[in-house]
């Protein structure tokens, strides 16, 4: 199986002038500290999707796709927002991540 580059450097620098900050890279999963949103490498590593906290507030949601994507197409990232995800811990100590396209 072949592994396509993903630009994570690329993100965190973006996320951090943006003002928020990496807290966990995971195979193709970028978590950001607020947990408001997260980011996911698409299969080829020419996109990335954007996908929101179910619990995040409409206006802060707004207000990050309004500053990423722009943000993201400067630096040579397609950022496209995908739809929602949402968080719950398992007995085991593990998380379960579900995402709901839009």
């Amino acid at each position: 199986m072949e592994t396509s580059f993903r630009p994570l450097g690329t993100v965190m620098q973006l996320l951090e002038d943006l003002g928020h900050e990496v807290t966990y890279a995971y195979d193709d999963l970028v978590f950001v500290n607020d947990n408001n949103f997260l980011l996911q490498f698409d299969d080829t590593g020419l996109a990335v999707n954007l996908f929101f906290n179910q619990s995040c507030p409409k206006q802060n949601a707004e207000n990050i796709e309004q500053s990423i994507i722009p943000a993201g197409d400067k630096k040579g990232l397609s950022i496209i927002k995908k739809g929602e995800y949402s968080i719950t811990g398992q007995s085991d100590e593990n998380l379960r991540i579900e995402f709901f396209d839009n």
